[in-house]
């Protein structure tokens, strides 16, 4: 129970492509998310990084991304890694809103009772 109430933001499922990079380098990890929120997400990979190392992250949702940096949180080995997002830009975020908000069934749920 403590866990859960140590999250800002409820995270949903949801599997989209991700790239992970090292600042400065260019060649891309490719993986995808299993859950998302609008402070991180956790990467399914079986190479993992290390807790603490900065990365860039761009997710695809759709034919939109949101490139975004961020700090790995977890390290699950051969499972993936925890990200907790550091930087995005006013865009991004606004697309990872739009994102959760159509995960969140209970977001649905009340929009429907409006109409």
């Amino acid at each position: 129970m403590a866990y859960a109430q140590q999250r800002q933001f409820p995270r949903f499922k949801a599997a989209l492509p991700v790239e992970l990079r090292q600042p400065g380098e260019s060649t891309p990890l490719r993986a995808q998310t299993a859950d998302i929120c609008l402070g991180g997400c956790y990467v399914e990979m079986s190479s993992t990084q290390q807790v603490s190392k900065e990365v860039e992250i761009t997710l695809w949702i759709g034919q939109e991304k949101v490139v975004a940096r961020g700090v790995i949180v977890s390290n699950h080995p051969a499972f993936g890694n925890g990200i907790k997002f550091t930087e995005v830009t006013e865009d991004g975020k606004a697309r990872l809103q739009r994102l959760v908000e159509s995960l969140d069934p209970f977001a649905r749920s009340a929009q429907a009772g409006e109409r």
